[in-house]
């Protein structure tokens, strides 16, 4: 197992951010770079989600989100009880694809909130079955399609 760290997202992490979103294995599933860094710029400061650069020997190599299901008004996750924390994740660096850091670190944080928090989602978008697959390593189980807030179909995943 390696140890993965998690350290709040800076301002100073934005432009590293930048060149993550633009990278095409990023670009596909995450959409414009200038929207999300205009939505992570405007949530820094926001007690509602815990953003965070992912590090392997203090090398920052993946981003992670957590938060509320229901602080966003995400219909996707509508279902879900309270208390439910959703993550949103991707590794920006392309060399560290494809060597199981996806799954340890997804892992890591989740026994970090599962500490704190009954249950935990994610709904990656139906197509992306990568993404789905991680999940589905670290112990989330598939709990529906649902269209999101944009119209894209999601899995909505739970780790209960």
């Amino acid at each position: 197992m390696r140890n993965y760290t998690f350290r709040p997202l800076t301002p100073d992490d934005l432009p590293t951010i930048r060149h993550w979103l633009q990278a095409a294995h990023v670009r596909v599933w995450w959409g414009d770079p200038d929207r999300n860094i205009a939505l992570m710029q405007q949530d820094m400061d926001n007690p509602k989600i815990d953003m965070w650069m992912v590090e392997l020997v203090n090398r920052p190599f993946a981003y992670m989100h957590d938060h509320d299901v229901h602080a966003f008004a995400t219909t996707h996750y509508a279902d879900l009880p309270q208390g439910t924390r959703a993550i949103e994740t991707f590794v920006g660096h392309s060399d560290n694809l494809g060597q199981g850091h996806a799954v340890g670190y997804v892992d890591a944080r989740l026994r970090d909130l599962r500490r704190r928090y009954m249950t935990v989602a994610a709904a990656p978008q139906s197509t992306d079955s990568r993404t789905i697959g991680i999940y589905a390593q670290t112990g989330f189980r598939k709990r529906r399609l649902a269209p999101s807030r944009d119209g894209k179909l999601v899995q909505v995943m739970t780790y209960i």
